[in-house]
């Protein structure tokens, strides 16, 4: 899964100094005229820009209802040196600050709502007490309901119910105690004051869903009693189980999107709910230059727009998710225009949506929304500057359980563990190569080249797996000195806790796998390019016409490899079955269990003391030569 951490945007668009008021309105919707499958996005321009999507007429008898939306938190309780348009951003106690706000100026007439990724891939302090911290930081936050995400399913669907549902452990409620929205706290973990819901994640032929499908709130009217009701329905990306470790997911059963979606709202309607929002995990991004309220057609052949393509026309508000993108658009296919927005990743971005409802009837009149930019700091990121916590910007109730929670996994994250000579980062060469990336295969394979270990030749690391970058000016709460890493910066790279697994692989096998690095070939339904240790060399072509072609010669060692030699060759369990939609890896044979790649990746940096560990040269992966 993609991490867009762009901290430099905000200089590139210059937004602050040009900003044009406009307001962009989509036709109604009754009234569009679009060719069956045509796609127009429209978004904003500048932070003052209006997006706003007429579906009736106005009359005097209308309501506001607001949606908080935010996604991909990733259990990210505290800040770091994240970024985005310049400036500072992000952390649990500043999104919970910025929420409470929102929800305290919109009194009643609001529901909060996440899209799915809040747990799972998470920094030390909060996956070292099992995900419940940011569940707890949720519960503070009043949220009404959530998605599942991708991640959700980390730890096997039994795992998220006892999320949902409350409970212990099998050794003990190791976060306790655990603080309450009302003040208190308790020393069992609560469970989610929120309600997941999954309309198209089955658990049996029945079509029984994991969570309910839906969730309904209720918003009060000048009319008396009457109130206006607005329905939820939940979704994760039917690609799931090739994203997720397979015992992640096991036993269910992950439907279309807009099917689910579909059966959902017309049980809606059936119920009397006349307006209905689609929470998915999944969407689309922006091609630069990129805007915080901003959209382009760039959007137009994301996955999110091929779901809306097939959506029962009465959605028309979609809170999508998955990317780590931000964006605000309307969006009009099939002669339907819908609001659709995105909020980054990490608690960076808060989407705000305003619902205009008929108080009569609890029809959607008209919907708009802004992207609100979550900073943190007294100063502004540059090179080797230490953030400054602004903690006018905190909320008080969550910074409180943010610093329980650092304070007990601190003995452990701030450990130092090694050196790095110079930043290892995500950044990726023209071929997909990263210096990151480089490193993580070169310790995997050390740690699993000795014969009683596995005999590895060559390694292999998914992309999705490396969370975050290693900057040698970076400073984190242990203070360790520049160029210092500690154990929780690692734990925050390498976050899953999977295990590496050594197989014997033919040289055609490793071709394959190599060609399902490209969409369309083996299978695959997005590029991702695999990162290798340095015993491995290969040519790549992208362009070239067929997927067998787009592989050169492989070199392991500096020998040419043939399609019949066999390797020893290593990965972590989540590719080994077949993840991220590299399928080869399950023809090999002889497999062998290893060590977990962080303590690879720990072991990796104790063995390169005490100069530090080198930033490798970007020239494993090679253009086709004669």
């Amino acid at each position: 899964m993609p991490s867009h951490v762009l901290s430099n945007r905000w200089a590139q668009l210059g937004l602050a100094a040009t900003a044009v008021a406009a307001v962009l309105v989509a036709p109604l919707a009754t009234n569009t005229t679009a060719k069956a499958d045509a796609v127009t996005i429209a978004g904003a321009r500048s932070l003052s820009d209006q997006v706003s999507v007429q579906f009736e007429p106005e009359d005097r008898k209308t309501m506001d209802v607001h949606l908080l939306a935010y996604n991909d938190f990733h259990g990210t309780l505290e800040p770091g040196s994240q970024s985005l348009y310049g400036q500072f951003t992000g952390g649990a106690a500043y999104l919970a600050k910025v929420v409470k706000a929102q929800q305290a100026r919109y009194g009643a007439n609001q529901a909060t709502v996440f899209a799915g990724d809040g747990i799972g891939a998470s920094p030390l302090a909060n996956s070292l007490f099992h995900e419940e911290p940011a569940t707890i930081v949720a519960n503070l936050m009043h949220t009404d309901f959530a998605s599942v995400g991708n991640h959700e399913f980390d730890k096997g669907s039994a795992e998220l119910k006892r999320i949902q549902n409350g409970g212990c452990q099998a050794g003990g409620c190791t976060g306790a105690p655990y603080a309450l929205a009302n003040g208190g706290s308790t020393n069992i973990f609560p469970g989610a004051k929120f309600t997941y819901l999954s309309a198209n994640v089955v658990v049996d032929a029945t079509g029984k869903t994991l969570f309910p499908a839906v969730g309904v709130k209720q918003f009060p009217t000048t009319l008396g009693k009457h109130k206006v009701s607005v329905g939820f329905i939940g979704e994760v990306l039917k690609d799931t189980p090739t994203i997720v470790t397979p015992t992640g997911v096991a036993g269910l059963t992950f439907q279309d999107e807009a099917d689910a979606a579909n059966r959902a709202v017309a049980k809606l309607r059936k119920d009397g709910v006349k307006t209905s929002v689609l929470v998915i995990h999944q969407g689309g991004s922006q091609s630069a230059p990129v805007a915080i309220n901003g959209c382009n057609n760039s959007l137009a052949n994301s996955p999110i727009v091929d779901i809306a393509k097939r959506l029962d026309p009465s959605i028309k508000v979609i809170i999508s998710a998955h990317t780590h993108a931000e964006y605000r658009c309307t969006l009009t296919v099939n002669g339907v225009t819908r609001l659709i927005t995105s909020a980054s990743s990490f608690g960076r971005v808060l989407s705000d949506i305003t619902l205009k409802m008929r108080q009569t009837n609890g029809e959607l009149v008209s919907a708009s929304a802004t992207n609100i930019l979550v900073t943190n700091a007294l100063n502004t990121p540059a090179p080797g500057v230490v953030r400054q916590a602004d903690t006018s910007k905190e909320d008080p109730q969550v910074a409180a359980v943010v610093a329980q929670y650092v304070a007990a996994a601190a003995p452990l994250a701030n450990r130092v563990i090694g050196k790095i000579q110079g930043d290892l980062t995500r950044i990726a060469s023209p071929l997909g190569e990263t210096t990151l990336g480089d490193v993580i295969a070169d310790a995997q394979y050390v740690a699993t080249a000795p014969a009683a270990l596995g005999g590895a030749q060559l390694a292999f690391m998914n992309p999705g797996g490396v969370r975050a970058d290693l900057l040698a000016s970076a400073v984190s709460s242990g203070g360790e000195a520049v160029g210092e890493v500690t154990y929780g910066e690692a734990f925050t790279v390498q976050p899953f806790g999977n295990s590496l697994v050594t197989k014997t692989m033919t040289g055609d096998q490793i071709h394959r796998v190599l060609e399902q690095q490209f969409t369309g070939c083996g299978g695959q339904i997005s590029a991702k390019t695999l990162q290798i240790s340095s015993t491995l060399k290969y040519e790549s072509a992208p362009a070239a016409a067929t997927c067998a072609a787009k592989i050169g010669r492989i070199w392991v060692a500096g020998v040419l490899v043939n399609p019949t030699d066999t390797l020893r060759v290593t990965m972590n369990n989540f590719i080994a079955t077949g993840g991220d939609g590299f399928t080869v890896f399950n023809e090999g044979t002889n497999a062998l269990g290893g060590a977990q790649d962080i303590d690879a990746f720990v072991d990796y940096f104790t063995a390169n003391a005490p100069a530090g560990i080198p930033v490798p040269a970007l020239g494993r992966i090679v253009p086709v030569g004669p």
